[in-house]
């Protein structure tokens, strides 16, 4: 049913063109005069008191493309007058890449098969870094034509997620499987060959590669604790090279007006430029409707927080305007059903004048209050709010303490934030000792130790100021170990044979050394008897280091992978004979995620 406004417009319409029309019959000028002010009455009416009012939507209360009415924090001061009112970002998702590539010393386990016109594409691969490959491998006379046919090696699809404002150089994991269809048996233990990442179209049933975005090579990782049930069986015809792809280019992020403006473009870039100096500037109005948009290098590791923080700028930085609206975010921060996260975001973007407001909550009964606003002051350097978000990472009932912990590891320049940490490294619980790790290896934190095991094998950190003695193994983003608390040892007896066969550790009970004997993977050969301290930093070290022996002929390296190192500790812990356990790296949604309700925009992050 039509509205009443439009209704009215259409009736005076009539009107007027009845009125004024050379066909009619001429009209007194008082009844011209009447017709004007009866349509300029109701057209007032119709857009201004009226339902249309509401119909239409302002550019000020667009919120990534959802219209006004929609979002129930349109009225919220942490949302008018910012950029975010007026602009949304497109193409902040991930961009999927994927290429073909071959897998290394794999032994008997591989398969020489290969589809015409992927051997096409892996030899001019190959033949492009032909150099490098077979200097890695040591076969430097060795063809691309050759490695595809030989069994050492398997043919495997690689597939890999670039993350929104990658920057270049930016590691990211990829996952490697086998090519179906081949016969190759096992993907254990195999180093995948630098391999070029594309973004791949289907176009009418034909699929195009795009081009080359990134490159991705490293040993592969599979999971160790993989058992024989269908929920947790994993097959060793796929696995992960953790932060083996790196992006070849930076990708360019834009921020969209919800209505085109070349006026509002130009101030949005220059708000931004004004809170984000560098050279070049990050942000560039190339259209009346597109911000070409950059993120700047301090935020290379906080990506999603600089996306929003962009957002939740406002286009004025008067100081008075600023003065005045911080005074009301405080206000509006104490509602249970404010939008906290972008509330604590509007603040930071406002800068200083915002401190004075935000110190008054710190000490607030309410614990969101407390931690959005601390959170907000720490970003802002106020050591006050340090000491509070510290206090809030240190209480075992606050649900928001690991995202306390978290924002103390991003401020690498506040030293009372890494004092805070440490002392979380004497934590009761495991999980916030991991946390206070994560953090303080971020700040690069002089309690850390950190030693690459076999060049680019993996890398084991040590923390020995911690309350706990455990092994921590990493799975995404890094192969990484930690070893937590002083020196662990292994006490024998211990007998133990990884499930490939590639190591073999022995120990009787009265025995000061390990025995152990390590299989070559190419050859299938057992390695003579090799001995070992009994210290497990020792312990890793040997079997991790590249395989080889110094002058005096011991061996100092058994070129074992991370997969098979993680999965020796776990059954090493699980028997016993290491007097610890391994704890499995294993996200946790809502400490990632913080309790209740997600508050704020999509892709606001605290």
């Amino acid at each position: 049913m039509p509205s009443t406004g439009h209704s009215m417009l259409r009736q005076v319409r009539v009107i007027f063109v009845s009125l004024f029309s050379t066909t009619t019959a001429g009209p007194t000028l008082h009844a011209r005069i009447m017709a004007v002010a009866l349509l300029v009455a109701v057209m007032f009416c119709a857009t201004g008191c009226g339902p249309f009012i509401w119909e239409k939507v302002s550019t000020k209360q667009v919120d990534l493309g959802v219209a006004p009415q929609l979002s129930p924090w349109t009225k919220s001061a942490a949302i008018r007058d910012t950029i975010g009112a007026l602009a949304f970002y497109d193409g902040v998702g991930g961009m999927r890449v994927r290429g073909y590539g071959l897998v290394l010393g794999l032994g008997e386990n591989g398969s020489r098969e290969c589809p015409k016109h992927v051997r096409e594409q892996l030899v001019e691969m190959l033949y492009k870094q032909r150099f490098r490959i077979l200097t890695e491998i040591g076969q430097k006379h060795t063809t691309p034509e050759q490695l595809i046919d030989s069994r050492n090696t398997a043919v495997v699809v690689v597939q890999g997620t670039i993350s929104v404002a990658n920057s270049m150089g930016q590691a990211f994991d990829v996952t490697v499987t086998a090519l179906p269809g081949t016969q190759t048996k096992s993907l254990v233990g195999g180093i995948l060959a630098p391999t070029d990442l594309q973004i791949y179209r289907n176009t009418a049933g034909t699929t195009i590669a795009g081009k080359v975005l990134a490159r991705a090579s490293g040993p592969l990782f599979l999971n160790p604790f993989a058992g024989g049930d269908a929920a947790t069986k994993i097959s060793p015809l796929q696995g992960t090279v953790l932060g083996g792809g790196k992006a070849l280019k930076p990708r360019q992020l834009r921020l969209v007006l919800s209505s085109p403006s070349y006026l509002w473009a130009r101030k949005i870039q220059d708000r931004i430029n004004a809170k984000f100096p560098n050279d070049p500037p990050i942000a560039s109005a190339i259209s009346p409707s597109f911000i070409k948009l950059y993120v700047p290098h301090t935020y290379a590791d906080d990506t999603g927080h600089f996306l929003s923080l962009v957002r939740a700028l406002y286009l004025s930085s008067n100081r008075r305007f600023e003065a005045i609206r911080a005074r009301e975010l405080r206000q509006e921060l104490v509602n249970e059903d404010a939008p906290h996260a972008l509330i604590s975001l509007a603040m930071e973007g406002i800068g200083q004048t915002a401190v004075g407001e935000l110190s008054q909550l710190y000490g607030h009964p309410k614990p969101h209050v407390r931690f959005y606003s601390a959170v907000a002051g720490l970003r802002l350097g106020d050591h006050i709010a340090a000491d509070a978000v510290a206090l809030i990472a240190q209480d075992p009932l606050d649900p928001r303490r690991f995202n306390a912990i978290r924002a103390l590891g991003g401020e690498k320049g506040m030293a009372v934030a890494g004092i805070a940490l440490r002392r979380l490294l004497h934590d009761d619980d495991p999980r916030v000792q991991i946390a206070a790790y994560e953090a303080l290896s971020d700040r690069d934190d002089a309690s850390i130790t950190r030693l690459r095991i076999g060049a680019d094998n993996f890398i084991l950190d040590l923390v020995p100021d911690a309350h706990s003695t455990f092994i921590y193994a990493k799975r995404t983003g890094s192969r990484t170990l930690v070893l937590f608390g002083e020196k662990t040892q292994c006490k024998p007896p211990i007998f133990y044979r990884s499930p490939n066969g590639k190591v073999t550790i022995n120990a009787q009970i009265n025995d000061d050394t390990l025995t152990l004997l390590r299989q070559v993977t190419t050859s299938g050969h057992m390695s003579p008897p090799i001995k070992s301290s009994r210290d497990v930093k020792k312990l890793i070290q040997l079997m991790g280091s590249q395989a080889s022996a110094d002058a005096q002929g011991h061996v100092t390296g058994l070129g074992l992978d991370y997969s098979t190192i993680v999965r020796t500790l776990y059954h090493l812990c699980a028997d016993g004979a290491i007097d610890s356990r391994l704890m499995w790296e294993q996200p946790n949604v809502a400490e990632l995620f913080g309790p209740g309700r997600p508050t704020g925009r999509p892709e606001s992050e605290l």
